[in-house]
């Protein structure tokens, strides 16, 4: 995560899967009382956990779908 103050779009929806394309739901993990997204498509592996609010897992999510989109540039 590179800043707290960085804008995490809107927060009302999740954002897209960055290997699939699927909605990828951002939610509270009530085990562990932190946010995890992880993706609904059966054979993709993406996903990710504690974090310690619903928008930083957004961020962290997007973050990961810019560097996923940078490796095969």
């Amino acid at each position: 995560m590179t800043n707290s103050d960085e804008y995490a779009g809107d927060m009302r929806w999740g954002w897209t899967c960055p290997r699939c394309n699927a909605d990828v739901p951002v939610h509270r993990d009530d085990d562990s009382e932190t946010f995890r997204w992880e993706c609904p498509v059966d054979d993709c592996p993406s996903v990710g956990f504690g974090f310690t609010s619903r928008r930083r897992a957004r961020i962290a999510l997007r973050e990961y779908r810019e560097a996923y989109r940078n490796i095969y540039r």
